[in-house]
């Protein structure tokens, strides 16, 4: 028996307020300008619409997605030292992704087992450990019946 990869895309779209500047007004104008400059992308920008990124596999979450895919994300449309903010946490991939990046991470995660798993990588990998100055729970995870979430 042989095994085919099943190719999967993820979409991604971007939004922003409706303005009478262009994106770059709003960059010069942002007080943080050495945030800026150094946030700028070496490498050259994607010039498609389409990314080939290998995909991710994690046996402990049924819906990883790459680190790649977060790491672009982050670096084509954030600043050094801005916030992150996942609203589905899972394995924290997003977040491993800010912190390589220089960017700060709100993580959200419901469900207990990927909330612990997700602190126990990143201590493993970033030394962060709860009350370490580092990271702070500020809600741990929700604890109630499922039918009210």
């Amino acid at each position: 028996m042989q095994y085919k990869a099943v190719p999967v895309t993820e979409n991604i779209m971007v939004y922003r307020k409706k303005s009478d500047h262009l994106i770059d007004w709003f960059i010069k104008k942002n007080p943080h300008q050495k945030d800026v400059e150094a946030s700028r992308i070496e490498d050259p920008y994607e010039v498609t619409n389409i990314w080939r990124i290998n995909p991710a596999k994690d046996r402990r979450h049924p819906a990883v997605f790459p680190k790649e895919l977060a790491e672009r994300v982050i670096k084509y449309y954030s600043f050094k030292n801005d916030y992150v903010l996942d609203p589905f946490g899972g394995l924290a991939t997003t977040a491993k992704a800010a912190i390589d990046l220089n960017r700060h991470f709100i993580s959200i995660e419901l469900e207990k087992k990927y909330f612990d798993d997700s602190l126990k990588d990143l201590n493993k990998d970033y030394g962060m450990y709860l009350n370490s100055g580092k990271v702070e729970v500020i809600l741990d995870y929700y604890q109630g019946d499922a039918e009210k979430r």
